[in-house]
């Protein structure tokens, strides 16, 4: 297999998949809005995602909306990163949500029933709206 050459878009493809997880968030009114951008795969690793919502909670912020727009993966450790925010929130009785993920993203929610767990919006402005019924 000497010579043998693959086109640099797909260099580019498998490089872009495997970018680590990027964790951001700002403050709309009470809701902590936190984009995630990448793969939602801590493994072993630290758990940016649910490190970031935990250090939120104990400044008791409660209210979190997930962005998942550019979360081009999730495996099983990010769906138990999910898990633990939802659990950190719970215990003081405050709400996640998930904003737009994609489609590969929500058939992993619901293989693992979280569509259920979760409510899940497209659109921010209705997302944001529904923290305050």
């Amino acid at each position: 297999m000497a010579g043998l050459c693959w086109p640099l878009f797909l260099y580019e493809f498998i490089a872009m998949m495997r970018r680590p997880t990027k964790v951001i968030s700002r403050k709309v009114d009470s809701v902590r809005i936190i984009k995630i951008t990448g793969r939602l795969d801590p493994g072993d690793g630290p758990d940016a995602l649910a490190d970031m919502v935990t250090n939120f909670v104990e400044d008791d912020e409660i209210d979190f909306l997930l962005d998942l727009r550019s979360v081009t993966y999730i495996s099983s450790t990010g769906v138990g990163s999910l898990i633990k925010c939802y659990r950190a929130v719970l215990k003081k009785k405050g709400h996640v949500k998930l904003l737009s993920p994609s489609q590969s993203v929500r058939n992993i929610l619901a293989i693992s029933k979280l569509d259920g767990v979760f409510e899940i919006f497209s659109d921010e402005k209705e997302a944001l709206a529904s923290f305050a019924k």
